[in-house]
């Protein structure tokens, strides 16, 4: 058994293994629209990353009745999942470093803030369910990041201890997350987003994750070492 299978590299979905940041911010604009209500392209850079439920206090003021938020935001999702469907396409050395590390033996999940539909579609449209033991959303656990419930859960779904865990995210939240949970975080800067207060707290940070290897990755956890 290789000695990487006693380490796991979970993953976000949005920003990391796709860019799908675009179709979020027209899917949001779409339903904000369809509601009258105002819309702030700063404000969904600034929660971009957390769950809808965090994100409809601060984008629109609204925190209740929960039906009425569970119905916009599968509105918005709805929306969000026509135009995936039409442009998914991986971010550069995603896939390729999803396959490298399985290959050379790493357990891997998926943690995101997404809800299960969304990353199940992703999964799917890009063919990357092969190297994944194990996929969280935010619908599964009880907060959302920065809160590190959801990678913590993915850690135990893999059975592998926060210590030698490594996440891969494109979000300050989910930078705080990663290390909130005890593991090591490997950021990537997603195109034009030169000013994002807490990504360099990461443990490493990398432009492209073409440029990421397993040999980097294994440096990051200390396996081997």
């Amino acid at each position: 058994m290789s000695l990487r299978a006693g380490y796991g590299v979970i993953w976000d979905v949005d920003g990391v293994i796709i860019d799908s940041a675009a179709q979020h911010l027209e899917a949001w604009r779409a339903m904000a629209a369809e509601n009258g209500f105002p819309f702030d392209d700063a404000l969904f850079w600034e929660t971009f990353g957390m769950r809808n439920a965090d994100i409809m206090p601060r984008m629109f003021g609204i925190s209740g009745p929960e039906r009425r938020i569970a119905e916009l935001a599968s509105r918005k999702e709805e929306l969000y999942r026509e135009r995936l469907r039409r442009e998914a396409t991986a971010l550069p050395g995603a896939r390729e470093l999803l396959a490298a590390l399985h290959e050379a033996g790493y357990r891997q999940a998926l943690g995101s803030s997404a809800p299960s539909a969304n990353i199940e579609t992703i999964v799917s449209l890009l063919g990357i369910a092969p190297y994944l033991e194990a996929i969280v959303s935010g619908e599964n656990v009880p907060r959302g990041k920065p809160a590190p419930d959801i990678f913590v859960t993915a850690a135990e779904r893999l059975g592998i201890a926060p210590a030698r865990c490594l996440v891969i995210e494109d979000a300050p939240a989910g930078v705080a997350a990663a290390h909130a949970g005890g593991m090591r975080c490997l950021a990537v800067r997603r195109a034009g987003q030169e000013d994002a207060p807490g990504l360099e707290r990461a443990d490493y940070l990398a432009t492209s994750l073409a440029d990421v290897d397993v040999a980097l990755i294994d440096g990051l956890l200390g396996v081997g070492g």
